[in-house]
């Protein structure tokens, strides 16, 4: 028999134990191939549709391997899911031995040190901080893992949270007198003896960036790799191989020096060192006004040093200097004070980040800056991270799984193997969602429609989405490309239909979709983050209503940078890039619409470039396979066949 028919075939272990089991096809000949790859150490790229129950398809192989699996996920709510439902069911089915473990990054965990230290001498920012340190008090004296996610009644904004929290600089590892009662060390350890560890993309490419620069790595030694939600990995990865400074990061880091000076007050030598952390406070600022100043406003640029200013240079001169005078008036502290030390050692990291990103020498990066009303966050990223993963990862890491429902671009994974690198000799499978689109959904995108740099688009928009809204009776999710389209619909629509109008931002993203799910005949406009890893099954989300095709912003610095370096090589840089990063970004977002078997649900979607451009023939051909209609009135029979 089949190794995976045993436990996926119709008459399979999980069909006879489980009550709720479906036999699916595409499930079973996944977890075949996952299975094999783990074995063989071929890499794999898997698309799994909607309701092909790809999480087990990778984690049965996963515990039947034997061997210690990473399980990356793109978002917490898979996390979760994974070890809160289905690492239960599994052990309880197959393997009760079964040791699984999820690690986050170190700044969710509360440093025993670092809490001590603070509650000895605090420093408050507000009254309503203030109130919220007794209850986190009591939490911190009594959890036993100290991860964040265990108060969620606890605001995002806490500020004091960045002081007790176990970062890296801070850390002073087996010199610490907590480290006997260490959260961390605790979790490694429990980690080195898991077979399972889930993380997040994040976690997982900033623990790869530490191997390649031999610091010692924050996740345990594995053999295997499973990247859920893969089609994100392009952009995770971007953000951990490159440089960056903030000044924001600069005024922490001169925060924690005057902390540590605070605690030996005594000491007329630290007088020196109080005065350069004072100094660097100032300047941070200064770094934000010049950079601010020189761009005129909040947004992302292209950084060019040479182009900033005087000012500006003579700035990050000062900066410059103040860490060198630091690292060195700190050495003689160093081993009474292991944590300034730590600090002091941190300076020199800070310092080289600053310098490459003003010499700017390394012509693989993209140098640029992102400006708000707190932070300058000067940047160098990779224009092309296929380079950082052959290197990195497949060579030492071949039983690699890449999956998600969103990595082909009418059909072909191309776009994929060039954007992260995937080997050529890796196995492709591409399995349909089971779910019936024919019969369950239908897709509108009208004959006539504005353009959407047209200023009459969004008036247009309000207007038909107002008819679709009332014949479904609210039960709808409007997603926007910007919130300039966001905003201003939602201003139209004010007044205009019967139901409950919710906006994103204001409440919490949690907050926003429990409302939404409660209130079965609301409407939610939303954009960015909402077009990807949300799930609302059921009746409250029956009618998505999309803007736009979801084309990148092409004057984004790193957007640009890539477009010009195909340019380069000869390549048409809209088909090869920004059209395939649309299509996947459209298609996570149609996934918001069907998740069940029994979900029935209308697609509107206003952009006719879809029939009037040469590229709407992709986008059509990446669309679920429902019926694509083109007036209101075969909505009305839709409806009236699926009420």
């Amino acid at each position: 028999m089949n190794s995976m028919e045993k436990y996926f075939g119709p008459e399979g272990i999980l069909a006879s134990g489980v009550n709720s089991f479906e036999f699916r096809e595409g499930q079973l000949e996944m977890a075949q191939a996952v299975f094999e790859c783990f074995r063989s150490e071929r890499p794999l790229v898997v698309e799994a549709g909607t309701g092909t129950g790809k999480t087990w398809a990778y984690l049965v192989p996963a515990i039947l391997s034997g061997k210690k699996v990473i399980i990356s996920t793109g978002t917490k709510t898979l996390q979760d899911q994974i070890l809160d439902q289905d690492i239960p069911f599994l052990r309880k089915h197959l393997d009760p031995r079964l040791k699984a473990i999820c690690l986050k990054g170190r700044r969710n965990y509360l440093c025993r040190r670092r809490f001590l230290e603070f509650c000895y001498q605090p420093t408050l920012w507000s009254k309503e901080d203030a109130k919220l340190f007794r209850r986190f008090q009591k939490w911190a004296a009594t959890s036993p893992t100290g991860d964040r996610s265990e108060i969620e009644w606890l605001p995002d904004n806490f500020r004091t949270w960045m002081e007790v929290c176990a970062s890296r600089e801070l850390c002073l590892g087996q010199q610490c007198s907590e480290i006997s009662r260490c959260h961390l060390t605790r979790l490694r350890n429990e980690a080195a003896r898991a077979q399972i560890l889930v993380v997040n993309h994040h976690l997982f490419f900033a623990d790869l960036a530490l191997r390649a620069r031999e610091i010692n790595p924050v996740i345990p030694d594995y053999e295997a790799i499973v990247f859920d939600e893969a089609h994100q990995l392009e952009g995770v990865i971007t953000d951990y191989f490159g440089i960056h400074f903030s000044s924001g990061g600069l005024d922490q880091f001169a925060r924690d020096i005057l902390r540590e000076c605070r605690r030996e007050v005594k000491n007329p030598g630290l007088k020196s060192i109080q005065t350069i952390a004072q100094q660097l406070e100032v300047l941070s600022r200064l770094f934000h006004h010049n950079v601010f100043e020189s761009r005129g406003g909040a947004g992302r640029y292209r950084f060019e040093a040479d182009r900033a200013g005087e000012d500006f240079r003579n700035t990050t001169r000062q900066i410059a200097h103040a860490l060198q005078e630091l690292r060195s008036s700190v050495e003689p502290f160093s081993e009474k004070m292991e944590t300034l030390g730590s600090l002091g050692r941190y300076s020199s990291e800070i310092a080289d980040s600053l310098q490459s990103l003003i010499d700017q020498e390394d012509p693989s990066l993209v140098y640029w800056c992102e400006l708000t009303q707190q932070a300058a966050h000067l940047n160098g990223t990779p224009i092309d991270v296929a380079p950082v993963m052959r290197e990195l990862l497949f060579p030492k890491n071949q039983a690699v799984v890449m999956t998600s429902a969103t990595l082909s671009v009418a059909g072909s994974f191309a776009f994929l193997r060039k954007s992260i690198g995937v080997p050529d000799e890796s196995r492709e499978l591409l399995f349909h969602s089971p779910f019936d689109f024919e019969r369950q959904a239908i897709a509108y995108i009208p004959y006539r429609f504005p353009a959407p740099s047209d200023r009459a688009f969004c008036s247009e928009m309000a207007d038909q989405s107002a008819d679709i809204i009332n014949k479904t009776q609210g039960r709808a999710l409007l997603l926007f490309t910007s919130y300039r389209n966001m905003h201003e619909v939602h201003k139209l629509l004010e007044g205009r239909i019967p139901f409950p109008l919710l906006m994103q931002g204001q409440k919490t993203k949690r907050a926003l979709l429990q409302e939404f799910r409660d209130t079965v005949d609301s409407v939610l406009l939303a954009t960015s983050s909402f077009w990807q890893g949300i799930d609302v099954p059921g009746e409250s989300l029956s009618c998505l209503i999309i803007d736009k095709l979801p084309f990148e912003v092409p004057d984004d610095p790193v957007t640009a940078a890539r477009l010009d370096k195909l340019a380069r090589d000869g390549k048409n840089s809209f088909y090869e890039y920004s059209v395939p990063r649309a299509a996947i970004q459209l298609k996570q977002g149609i996934g918001r619409l069907i998740r069940s078997s029994a979900d029935r649900g209308i697609i509107a979607l206003f952009d006719i470039r879809l029939f009037t451009k040469s590229y709407g023939q992709l986008f059509l051909k990446s669309l679920p396979p429902c019926r694509v209609v083109r007036s209101m009135d075969e909505l009305d029979q839709f409806l009236k066949s699926h009420p």
